[in-house]
């Protein structure tokens, strides 16, 4: 008898075949292609990047902030813009450096015995300070304030004063009246803490300065009579002078500097050394490496040639003058230390003089401005430069010596123009930041 054959018997020949399966013709050919084929490295594999970019892909929740924390953020910021508007609008307001090209502000005259701010452009004048016989506004390096006179007519003296731009803030910085025909010159300061003061009143000059807050005055003592005294810029260390009367025509001959701090002297030229000569007009260049002067060969009429020097007196030159000119003074320094005003004659007198805008390197004959009736020389402190250097205001005298109303000079088209205002006042253009 025939036993049954069991299924489980016959499972695991099955699984087997199974597990096999059905090879295909063509693997043998499969296997021997790939087997000679590099294998491709894992990095360049899609597979491998995929998931990182799926992941950045997710979403990520942030949870919301609440309307309280979103104001209280507008409100910090708001108060944060609030403070720098207040720091730029109320903070000091920047100045122009003392010396140097600045931009151009408002002019100041006297008229009338007051004392006015002019705009140059639109001619809008606004009187700052009125009715108190005031005389000869000059205005600080830095533009924020103007020393001026006043003079009592009764007692024919004058008192010294500074106010702000406005007018506001007055301060007397002469303890006492000086006869006010011997007050000759002042000027700020580079810093504008002292006023520095050429006066005569008794007859020979005395360099005097005086604190701007008003808090005293002393004189420079000196060897002899001064004249043509002025700062040494940038810093005002010393103060450029020239003595009066050493020689036996009583000229001008020497220029010296005097130290500010211990009073020494330092001999630039020595009047010796002009052997009859007359020098005059002497002026440091704005940054005060240089300084030009007049000199009156033999005294013979008007002879005058400008010369320039280094600060210690050394590099004697003239500055050319043109064929057919006879002589040509010295004036007044641009801002940038390029050139030089002068007053150029074709004379021997002032009848046929003009002024010059020259190039101080020697380098040219300069602009010549023709100006109606001829010009005198008048003093340096007569002519400035706008502080952007566009300009020359001045209070010029006529061919007789009498004193004019300003005028504007424009250095590089050669002309020259009246003003809307009248003044015989010593011209003083406001200096701004650029």
């Amino acid at each position: 008898m025939k036993s049954d054959r069991r299924f489980e018997h016959d499972l695991p020949s099955l699984l087997d075949d199974l597990y096999m399966g059905p090879m295909p013709p063509y693997r043998d050919h499969v296997l021997h292609q790939t087997a000679r084929t590099r294998q491709r490295p894992a990095w360049s594999i899609p597979g491998r990047w995929l998931p990182m970019v799926d992941i950045a892909r997710q979403p990520v929740l942030v949870p919301r902030l609440p309307w309280r924390t979103i104001g209280l953020g507008l409100a910090l910021l708001a108060l944060l813009l609030g403070l720098i508007a207040a720091l730029v609008v109320g903070g000091p307001p920047r100045l122009p450096a003392p010396f140097g090209l600045a931009r151009n502000g408002l002019v100041a005259y006297a008229s009338g015995g007051e004392i006015y701010t002019v705009d140059p452009v639109r001619g809008d004048s606004t009187a700052i300070v009125k009715g108190h016989g005031d005389a000869d506004p000059r205005w600080s390096r830095d533009g924020t304030r103007l020393a001026f006179t006043r003079q009592d007519v009764v007692s024919g003296t004058s008192l010294l004063y500074v106010v702000a731009a406005d007018g506001s803030g007055l301060i007397q910085v002469t303890p006492q009246p000086l006869p006010a025909a011997e007050i000759e010159t002042y000027t700020f300061s580079p810093d504008g803490k002292e006023i520095l003061i050429s006066a005569s009143p008794d007859g020979f000059t005395h360099i005097l300065i005086a604190a701007t807050d008003g808090s005293g005055i002393r004189q420079v003592d000196l060897p002899g009579r001064a004249t043509d005294v002025a700062w040494r810029p940038p810093d005002g260390s010393e103060i450029l002078f020239q003595d009066n009367g050493t020689d036996s025509n009583g000229s001008d001959s020497g220029i010296y500097a005097v130290n500010v701090q211990d009073g020494k002297v330092r001999t630039i030229l020595a009047g010796a050394d002009a052997a009859g000569r007359y020098r005059g007009h002497a002026a440091w260049s704005p940054d005060g490496s240089l300084i030009s002067f007049g000199e009156w060969p033999g005294l013979n009429g008007i002879d005058v040639q400008t010369h320039i020097i280094a600060a210690d007196g050394t590099g004697d030159r003239t500055l050319p003058i043109p064929t057919g000119a006879v002589w040509q003074a010295p004036e007044s320094w641009s801002n940038d230390g390029t050139h030089l005003l002068v007053i150029r004659g074709y004379t021997g007198d002032t009848a046929q003089s003009r002024p010059v805008a020259i190039p101080v390197a020697g380098s040219g004959l300069g602009i010549e401005i023709p100006y109606p009736g001829g010009m005198g020389t008048p003093d340096v402190s007569d002519w400035e430069w706008a502080p952007d250097d566009t300009a020359i205001l001045g209070t010029p005298a006529d061919a007789s010596g009498a004193t004019l109303d300003q005028v504007l000079l424009d250095p590089v088209n050669g002309t020259s123009r009246t003003l809307p205002w009248a003044s015989v006042s010593q011209p003083s253009w406001q200096r701004l930041a650029p």
